[in-house]
């Protein structure tokens, strides 16, 4: 494993692909630290700032650092929950397996919610077999502290009760420790440290568990095969082809031939939340990694299979496609230029990584010919995108907010209200100003430019003046009607 991390250090440093626009987003949560926001929690803003400040910087290597680095301590606390279900060598081979999964592989390449949320559902799992082990308070704390800041990361971490309460139904030793007082104990731990999370959604219209209930989109109708078929598939692409082929037949053998207890245990933190997600698609969609948690305890129960129940060609098959998928990736990203790793089809592999750097430069250029007291992006990413690439300049990037609750980070965090007063410089990938008509008296074109690669292949440039705030207007015609 260290060998991996080295290697994935050094791909790191080599990687030329630009900030993904969540990438940009979790960069800006970790510079203004607070204990919530707009759509998650808030422990990834904490450790990017954390891993930033060590650094000295806050380049793309430095963003992404904790990325490597937390996923190897995943798979070592994966090893000491295998090494306690079965043995030491399975444990050695869960967490090889674990480190070169493919959606680990790429997620090291990254950062998202994910990787802190992986590693305290490996730690919770750990905790929680010591707890069952053994009712005693280190370990009602440690189970508390895992699933705290598991919640503090990702609110997904909340599928960890849902196989706790599963698991009692099926274990006395399950049952005993979740009615005792070191489990409540742990609950408690967990919700304290949640409550600075409760107390900034309080204050905020709960807006970060409105955006979780928009994301899960159910709205009746049609069921959505073809989207629970597609999430289905592309989880033989997160776990494995072989891993994943093995997980489905395992579970079939399972059903009809019984488990042993350690197998039982794992099914059941790994099967709900993977059958919990396939219903999300089927209802309405489910991106790939929305059951990432499942392949914790999954890993631990292949891992066992492949190593100690079938011919071990099948491990080594596994691992050796994992370890070219390993390999191409850590050297592709060092070349991720437009042009140079073209598909078959035309496609760049790395177009939602290319462009934004160009972009910015030629936002630059513009903001060079005239004095601007902000800069607008017409949407999300491309405001992201500018918040971060355009960090040392002074002019402040904004979001124009719409009427009723915001739609995103920088529209409750940085809206444009007509202050500070002056010219700001509108950066879009439309070349229709008509609905900025109504907000602003002055609009001026400022020229476009055509993009090489990446998300647009066109952005265009207004300067936007003499701003009309229209919704305190209504507001105010609204108290004059009434009063009279």
């Amino acid at each position: 494993m260290s060998a991996v991390l080295l290697v994935r250090l050094v791909s790191l440093h080599y990687n030329t692909t630009a900030l993904f626009f969540d990438e940009a987003q979790y960069w800006l949560w970790g510079s203004e630290p607070d204990f919530g926001y707009f759509s998650k929690p808030p422990v990834l803003g904490w450790t990017i700032a954390l891993f930033t400040a060590v650094c000295g910087s806050d380049s793309e290597f430095c963003i992404r650092l904790p990325s490597p680095i937390i996923h190897t301590g995943t798979a070592l606390l994966i090893f000491l929950s295998t090494a306690r279900l079965f043995d030491r060598r399975t444990g050695f081979w869960a967490a090889v397996t674990f480190v070169l999964l493919p959606g680990i592989t790429l997620s090291s390449t990254l950062i998202s919610t994910d990787v802190p949320l992986l590693f305290c559902w490996a730690g919770a799992l750990w905790a929680y077999l010591r707890l069952k082990e053994s009712l005693i308070w280190s370990n009602a704390i440690l189970l508390g502290l895992f699933i705290g800041i598991g919640l503090m990361s990702k609110y997904a971490m909340a599928y960890f009760f849902l196989c706790v309460i599963i698991d009692a139904l099926f274990d006395r030793s399950a049952r005993n420790a979740i009615l005792s007082l070191k489990f409540l104990g742990s609950v408690l731990i967990a919700l304290l440290i949640l409550s600075p999370n409760i107390w900034w959604n309080s204050r905020h219209q709960f807006i970060t568990a409105s955006h979780t209930g928009d994301n899960i989109g159910w709205q009746g109708g049609l069921l959505h095969f073809d989207k629970a078929a597609e999430f289905i598939g592309s989880q033989f692409g997160v776990f494995g082809p072989i891993l994943f082929a093995f997980f489905l037949i395992a579970l079939i053998r399972f059903a009809r031939e019984g488990w042993s207890p350690q197998q039982k245990f794992l099914v059941i933190f790994s099967l709900p939340v993977l059958a919990l997600i396939t219903f999300q698609a089927l209802m309405s969609k489910a991106y790939a990694n929305w059951a990432a948690v499942t392949y914790i305890a999954a890993t631990i129960l292949i891992a066992d299979i492949l190593v100690n129940r079938v011919p071990a060609i099948w491990n080594w098959i596994s691992l050796s496609i994992h370890a070219l998928i390993f390999a191409g990736l850590s050297i592709a990203v060092a070349f991720s230029a437009p042009g140079i790793l073209t598909l078959p089809d035309g496609r760049e592999p790395f177009e939602r990584l290319q462009g934004w750097r160009e972009i910015s430069v030629a936002t630059g250029k513009i903001l060079d010919q005239s004095k601007y007291v902000g800069i607008l992006g017409d949407h999300r990413h491309l405001t992201a995108e500018l918040v971060y690439y355009l960090r040392h300049r002074s002019e402040k990037v904004f979001a124009l907010k719409p009427s009723g609750a915001p739609h995103d980070h920088y529209q409750l965090t940085r809206p444009f209200l007509g202050l500070p007063k002056g010219p700001v410089l509108l950066v879009t990938s439309q070349n229709n100003i008509e609905i900025y008509k109504s907000q602003f008296k002055t609009i001026l074109a400022k020229g476009s430019v055509d993009l090489s690669s990446g998300k647009f292949s066109r952005l265009w440039f207004f300067q936007l003046d003499d701003y009309v705030d229209n919704l305190n207007e209504q507001a105010t015609l609204s108290r004059t009607v009434n009063d009279n």
